[in-house]
């Protein structure tokens, strides 16, 4: 008759009742030794990391953030490659007079500054953090038609703190654009060469994903103010590619029970496209880089 395997199982549950029976460290709800300090090096990976458990369960930890951004990029370049020819859209930028770029002046460029409009949902449990965004992004020509660099879109972005201390955190981040970026150009010539025919690029490229690093210092207060210090980087990760480096400060007076606040920001970008299609004398590549600079406004709960 073959030996029962339950004994061996209720011998062995007896060995772990006494080992944790025996250990001499106090029990505490909220705290993660749970008995076995002495078998994990909690408190070492504590010291380094944070807290590995909320120490008032993780519905305590839940917060969300609502509100509306307004910014302007500063464009530093625009530049449209095809048809064997790069095109300078940047209002009143010098070009290359050597017969490759065409300096478009005035009615041949993009508006340099335009509004970008930002509305956002934010959503905190913990390390955790999920955000959507909806943004309207259109750099417009200056002609009086539809042309222009179109980004309306919705974002979503998941974070996660790597490190969670009482004033520091850091963390990874990842973004997916979920609108294709368009271009459209009507009747665009050469300046250079008068005798060519004009063209009208109008392509879309691929949207955007991204993955990045953050930090946020949040002290009890910055001269004798509440506020904290937030800067981030965003690397290409699929589809066209798009880098961006930035940091902000947050202002946030308390009033009632709310926690209202104001994040002034500053961003720097490359972002390059490509057309997904070779029509209206294609493939063409659009190279873009600009410096954000913007304010959102909003609300904690």
């Amino acid at each position: 008759m073959p030996k029962s395997p339950f004994k061996k199982a209720t011998l062995f549950i007896l060995i772990i009742l006494a080992v944790v029976a025996l250990d001499k460290s106090h029990s505490n709800a909220q705290g993660t030794d749970f008995g076995f300090a002495s078998l994990l090096p909690l408190k070492s990976i504590e010291s380094v990391f944070g807290p590995l458990f909320p120490p008032n369960g993780i519905g305590d930890t839940f917060r969300s953030e609502f509100g509306i951004g307004l910014s302007t990029p500063i464009f530093t370049k625009i530049k449209l490659k095809g048809n064997g020819t790069t095109y300078d859209l940047l209002d009143n930028s010098p070009g290359d007079h050597g017969g490759k770029t065409e300096p478009m002046i005035d009615h041949q460029s993009l508006d340099g500054g335009p509004i970008v409009y930002d509305f956002f949902a934010k959503f905190r449990a913990w390390r955790f953090a999920a955000k959507a965004d909806y943004q309207i992004f259109e750099a417009r020509s200056r002609r009086a038609d539809r042309g222009g660099f179109f980004f309306n879109t919705v974002i979503l972005s998941g974070d996660a703190d790597i490190i969670q201390g009482p004033w520091l955190a850091a963390g990874v981040r990842a973004k997916f654009y979920l609108t294709d970026p368009y271009f459209k150009f009507n009747n665009l010539r050469s300046t250079v060469h008068p005798i060519v025919d004009p063209v009208s690029p109008d392509f879309n490229a691929a949207a955007p994903w991204t993955i990045g690093v953050y930090g946020r210092y949040v002290p009890p207060e910055i001269l004798g103010f509440p506020m904290h210090l937030e800067a981030w980087a965003d690397f290409p990760l699929k589809g066209s590619p798009y880098k961006s480096y930035g940091a902000s400060v947050v202002f946030r007076p308390q009033i009632y029970r709310f926690d209202l606040f104001t994040r002034l920001k500053m961003e720097y970008t490359t972002f390059n496209l490509s057309s997904i299609d070779s029509s209206n004398n294609g493939p063409w590549d659009l190279e873009l880089q600009w410096i954000l600079y913007g304010a959102e406004f909003g609300i904690y709960f």
